[in-house]
């Protein structure tokens, strides 16, 4: 037996590697291993006051800073029975959909585009003046500053806080956010038709694992009270634990999900295969390769919506914040995070103190399947430069989020 390794794992976020065990030629094993360190966050918040823990969780990660305070806010206002106001509902998705944006830039053109081009950093083809590189960099800079103006920063935003939001958008800034979405909405099929080629990626076959995403009632959404799987089950979710079943492993410092014993999916394939969030009809590429395509097409759909918000938000008037009292209660939010399904549960004692916590990511929810889809797409190959490329770029398409740091460039040392 030989043991071949990806190590570490470059353009993804975070600390990870891939070993793959090779018996006679034939991939036998597969494994994903993070090495970052535990970071014990469903700990720190035992015993704090509901209103600290949005600022606290939102630090899980930067990229997805504002998702996570979000969905933190939200199961703590179920959990205390406080009803938003829609003016407040409206600027947080805003601040959501910035999130996304961002999120998705940084996948596709910092850490996948470099792939297409034959290049190891973003770097190069920014050098060489491509003009999709420089053009999704400037996505993602756009993708920061709806989350500034939304949430008062373009991470660990802090504008949204239990109730609603503290402050609500200027017309003028709503007004010249305008105007750049229809700038963006009129540049951005070029800039995603390069992740719908065929010939862009190495061969794959059928997606690993059950599909779960947030239901919308047969419309595309980001948000809702319950979670769908591809077997047909649904449910609410406070029954998150029915879909999701959480296990820790000793190799790795980050958990695994399943539903039984099924490995699960989620993200923005998931959330496509269950409703189009357009009307583009070219073909997906071939298997995971397809969750790039995929993000592609949420580009176009949150650029989309978050003008229709900026417009409703420029005739809006109302409260932004509704008070609430501390005392006992539990809530859930399940909530899609630009890499999918994020779930945030907390339970208050009677001071209005977290007494129990449990927060699942996606990359912990997509683990499984992304040992399950190296096993799959490398069974036949035999070339072990090969196997090592083929091997990081599938975990790539599933866009991991294992922390907030990127390795994105070989440093040359004299």
């Amino acid at each position: 037996m030989r043991r071949l390794e990806v190590a570490p794992l470059t353009r993804v976020e975070g600390h990870g590697r891939v070993e793959l065990e090779v018996i006679e030629d034939r991939l036998a094993a597969a494994r994903v291993l993070i090495n970052e360190s535990p970071r014990l966050f469903e700990g720190m918040v035992l015993g704090r006051d509901a209103a600290e823990i949005p600022s606290l969780v939102c630090r899980i990660c930067a990229i997805c800073s504002t998702v996570h305070r979000l969905a933190a806010c939200q199961a703590l206002e179920q959990a205390l029975g406080v009803i938003i106001p829609p003016r407040a509902a409206l600027i947080r998705e805003l601040a959501l959909l910035g999130g996304h944006i961002e999120s998705h830039a940084l996948h596709l053109y910092c850490l996948v585009y470099p792939d297409l081009v034959d290049a190891d950093s973003v770097l190069q083809p920014l050098q060489q003046g491509d003009p999709l590189a420089k053009d999704g960099l400037a996505l993602k800079a756009f993708g920061n500053r709806l989350q500034t103006v939304a949430g008062g920063r373009r991470i660990h935003p802090i504008n949204l806080e239990i109730g609603g939001v503290l402050h609500a958008p200027a017309d003028d800034e709503l007004a010249a956010l305008q105007d750049e979405l229809e700038g963006w909405l009129k540049r951005i099929e070029p800039l995603i038709e390069p992740f719908f080629r065929e010939d862009a990626w190495p061969d794959a076959g059928p997606v690993a694992g059950l599909r779960i995403a947030v239901d919308g009632n047969g419309e595309f959404t980001l948000t809702g009270d319950n979670l769908v799987c591809s077997d047909s089950s649904m449910v609410n979710a406070s029954g998150y634990r029915d879909l999701l079943q959480e296990t820790a492993l000793p190799d790795t410092n980050a958990k695994q999900s399943r539903k039984g014993g099924t490995s699960l999916l989620t993200g923005a394939l998931a959330r496509c295969e269950f409703a189009s969030p357009g009307d583009k009809t070219t073909p997906f590429p071939p298997g995971i390769h397809a969750n790039n395509a995929a993000q592609g097409l949420e580009l176009v759909w949150s650029l989309e919506r978050a003008h229709d918000i900026c417009r409703q938000l420029r005739a809006e008037t109302g409260d932004l914040c509704s008070p609430f009292r501390a005392g006992p209660g539990s809530g859930t939010c399940v909530i899609e995070a630009p890499r999918g399904i994020l779930v945030h549960h907390y339970e208050l004692d009677d001071m209005g103190r977290v007494g129990a916590a449990d927060i699942i990511t996606p990359t912990a929810i997509n683990s499984t399947a992304m040992e399950e889809q190296l096993l799959a797409d490398l069974a036949d190959e035999t070339d072990e430069p090969t196997m090592r490329q083929t091997a990081a770029r599938i975990i790539r398409a599933y866009d991991p989020c294992i922390s907030c740091s990127v390795h994105v460039l070989r440093v040359d040392r004299p």
